[in-house]
């Protein structure tokens, strides 16, 4: 429908940070609604080298927010406290990096990919933040 506007998030299928990686992809993308894209610990499954099968469903997934809801960019994210992916934060966070270049890489970099990673809030425990993650240089 015409004002609809879409942002994919793709990451863990972690539910406590699920609204806080959909609220960072609204703003930085002024998008409304988030493509959603889980599976456990999924970046690190992508540092793994994952089958040819799991990369041609979650490129299918994704080329349907591309493609058919012009989603305007991707949010791909890794958290502490992660059950699927239990490493250490700089692996995580390197993890998230990494994914972040097959993902662009696997799309032709038709929309911008941020990564990011979700930590909880040093002042209140029962929130968490958000951290763009950058390229290595």
């Amino acid at each position: 429908m015409v004002g609809e506007t879409f942002f994919t998030a793709i990451g863990c299928m972690d539910g406590r940070c699920q609204e806080v990686v959909d609220e960072f992809g609204r703003a930085h993308f002024g998008a409304l609604y988030p493509d959603t894209i889980t599976e456990a610990g999924l970046v690190g499954i992508l540092a793994k080298n994952p089958s040819d099968e799991f990369l041609d469903g979650l490129k299918e997934k994704i080329m349907i927010s591309v493609q058919r809801h012009h989603s305007k960019g991707i949010v791909i994210d890794g958290h502490s406290e992660c059950a699927g992916n239990p490493v250490d934060e700089t692996t995580h966070k390197e993890n998230v990096r990494n994914a972040v270049k097959v993902i662009s890489e696997m799309i032709d970099n038709a929309v911008p990919v941020l990564g990011v990673y979700l930590s909880r809030h040093p002042m209140d425990q029962t929130q968490w933040q958000v951290a763009e993650i950058y390229p290595s240089l």
